[in-house]
């Protein structure tokens, strides 16, 4: 059902001889977890291993961009802000919990970022960072939901500071995403997604809000039989990630993505059935997301270009402007036509 989703989204809207400029290599990666248990129940890893030198399932170095942001409210949720007039180390009697109805923060273009204390950040050459959103779009004080929903940068970014990056990377961490994919800088764009994980590690990270706060870690072997004797089953248990108050609350939020009629995640919206959701798009252009959950399935979808072949002499990601006749590609468009394709007919005949 996915390999026959993505073989539908590309034959529909990819077309290399009439926008060989535009639409060659184009790679596509997908992968979806059973959030009750971790089990792998679905992964798509390219057009054809043959032609191809990397699975698209496991990490290929894609930035995954604003789809990370969820882990960054999941911080704020469970372990707060920080009192700007403590020091930088703060424990949870410092800290104020985070609501998304209420607590607002600026969705100006190009914001200037400032520190926990209310200083500007700088980096090692002193230069301050100016926080764009995409499109330019600004906004005045924002709710962190209608943030989420209309995938507002800045209020993110700043939260982030606020939070704390290396708790932030912990939320990411404990949600399912290895650590080895996060990216180790503090750079304040890290809470827009400059880590790059694999789609598996995604739909797992994602499972957990779907699984009430718990994380379970995926896997593909569920038993070996040999000469008709069990030589290996699968036994694991799960790992309390965050509260089911804060696991709700975030799927919450998600929810409005994909069910607000203006959010950026509408096109992947179910029929007759709940689904929350974040898109993910990144500088440049160079890749889309959408990661979304069900109760019963946690699928993520991404979407970048990259010369694959054997003999390519040197491989970069390249611009999305313009693939598959749009302007820009988003993780509204393509990768969440695929996911709400897929979904629509992995779920057909199971409770709503």
């Amino acid at each position: 059902m996915l390999e026959s989703a993505v073989k539908q989204a590309r034959k529909a809207h990819i077309n290399p001889a009439q926008r060989p400029d535009t639409d060659t290599h184009v790679q596509f990666g997908g992968a979806s977890v059973n959030p009750a248990t971790g089990a792998i129940v679905a992964v798509y890893g390219g057009e054809d291993a043959a032609q191809h030198i990397g699975n698209h399932a496991d990490e290929t170095g894609v930035p995954v961009g604003s789809a990370f942001t969820p882990f960054v409210l999941a911080a704020a949720l469970r372990d707060g802000v920080r009192d700007p007039e403590g020091k930088p180390e703060q424990g949870p009697s410092e800290r104020t919990i985070v609501d998304p109805d209420k607590s607002r923060y600026s969705g100006l273009n190009k914001l200037k970022i400032k520190n926990y204390d209310g200083s500007p950040w700088k980096s090692e050459k002193g230069e301050e960072w100016l926080q764009a959103n995409d499109g330019g779009a600004s906004y005045r004080d924002i709710t962190l939901r209608e943030a989420m929903v209309r995938s507002v940068n800045s209020p993110f970014v700043q939260l982030g500071m606020d939070i704390g990056i290396p708790t932030v990377r912990q939320a990411a961490q404990d949600a399912g995403l290895l650590k080895s994919s996060l990216d180790t800088s503090s750079v304040p764009s890290f809470s827009i997604g400059t880590s790059s994980p694999s789609v598996i590690r995604m739909a797992t990270a994602y499972a957990t809000f779907a699984a009430d706060g718990q994380h379970w870690e995926p896997f593909s072997v569920d038993r070996v039989s040999h000469n008709g004797r069990t030589e290996y089953r699968h036994e694991d248990k799960p790992a309390r990630a965050f509260s089911k108050d804060v696991a709700a609350t975030v799927t919450d939020v998600l929810r409005s993505v994909v069910d607000e009629p203006d959010g950026t995640g509408s096109n992947a919206r179910l029929p007759g059935r709940e689904a929350a959701g974040k898109v993910g798009t990144t500088d440049g252009n160079k890749s889309a997301w959408f990661v979304g959950y069900t109760p019963q399935l946690s699928t993520a979808i991404d979407m970048y270009r990259l010369d694959e072949s054997r003999t390519a002499k040197s491989r970069r990601f390249l611009g999305m402007y313009g693939t598959g006749g749009a302007g820009k590609a988003r993780g509204g468009s393509l990768p969440s036509e695929i996911w709400r394709t897929y979904m629509t007919h992995a779920l057909r005949g199971q409770a709503r």
